[in-house]
């Protein structure tokens, strides 16, 4: 049997399997277009190498600025081309989604719909599936050509020096040992959310659904005030969890990006000791600046990951749900 933390990702990519070949597509203009992005680091430190040798050819030094340009011009382009690719697919599986959802409301006892609250029924068709853009449009593309390309460039940098290669990822442990106190329990925060969210979409519904009664009973003020509490609930299950990890973000963002601080150190006592080459150190200093960015970037994507499983849930369960026999 397949185990239980895989079977949304299953569901999910059974979703997203007619579309395959447009994230494929997706993720290759994503991996181009970061890759591109690290143009630019390496004109600077080809920049700065050139400058301590005593370079002085200005077509060498326009030549790299030219390069970093276009690396950054086509990094623009080539991702503007993946999310565009990847949004296509996306915005075709979500209407399948909820063209699937309708169709099984349809099939499913008259009682079942009628004892559900309409704002329960109306959150997998909306809210839901909204959630399912993020993960299929960013997450697919961007995520993949984000951790791809620095691992590519952390292997560049082994070529150049293993020792300067390590020194330069001495960060990286120390950040996500921080930022594994953020992921302190997560689930309890985030289902904590998400039952809000459901209660305050629950109560907005019957409260507009209600509202001419409300009015004839003379109940606007208890009604809107149940209202109101449910709202400020939602927001307060958010600023609760943001106030719970904010010292863990604070520290991995602080730790993360801060290589220069072990690579700065370390290569000039190479240096002195003659073991390690000024260029080799420059390269090596220019590039561990560019590893944190994708990184981060794909690392932004984990919330969504991590979200994966509650929205797929609970879409499933209504097309899961037992159909009435018919004659």
């Amino acid at each position: 049997a397949e185990p239980a933390a895989t079977k949304p990702f299953a569901r999910l990519r059974s979703l997203a399997a007619p579309h395959r070949g447009l994230y494929f597509k997706s993720i290759l203009l994503a991996v181009a277009g970061v890759a591109c992005g690290f143009l630019p680091y390496v004109a600077v430190a080809n920049i700065a190498t050139a400058l301590i040798a005593g370079t002085t050819d200005l077509a060498f030094y326009l030549g790299w600025c030219a390069l970093a340009a276009a690396g950054q011009v086509a990094k623009a382009f080539l991702s503007g081309a993946s999310t565009t690719t990847s949004h296509r697919a996306t915005f075709a599986v979500l209407s399948e989604v909820r063209r699937a959802l309708a169709a099984k409301l349809d099939r499913m006892p008259l009682g079942y719909v009628l004892e559900t609250p309409s704002g329960k029924l109306k959150a997998p068709f909306v809210e839901r599936a909204e959630q399912l853009e993020v993960p299929l449009a960013h997450v697919v593309p961007e995520m993949t050509s984000n951790l791809l390309v620095p691992v590519a460039v952390v292997a560049f940098m082994f070529a150049l020096d293993w020792r300067m290669a390590l020194v330069a990822l001495v960060t990286l442990p120390i950040g996500f040992v921080a930022y594994m106190g953020m992921m302190k329990d997560y689930d309890r925060w985030y289902a904590k959310t998400v039952q809000a969210g459901e209660d305050m979409s629950t109560t907005a519904v019957e409260y507009v659904n209600g509202i001419e009664v409300i009015k004839a009973f003379g109940r606007s003020a208890s009604s809107y005030e149940k209202f109101s509490e449910t709202v400020g609930r939602y927001a307060r299950s958010f600023i609760d969890w943001m106030h719970h990890v904010q010292i863990f973000q604070d520290l991995g963002l602080a730790i993360w990006p801060a290589t220069l601080v072990t690579v700065l150190p370390v290569g000039c006592l190479f240096i002195l000791q003659g073991t390690l080459e000024p260029a080799t150190l420059v390269m090596v200093a220019v590039l561990s600046l560019s590893i944190f960015p994708p990184l981060y970037a794909a690392m932004s994507f984990i919330d969504s990951l991590a979200q994966i499983g509650t929205v797929v849930e609970q879409i499933t369960a209504i097309l899961d749900e037992p159909e009435q026999r018919r004659a």
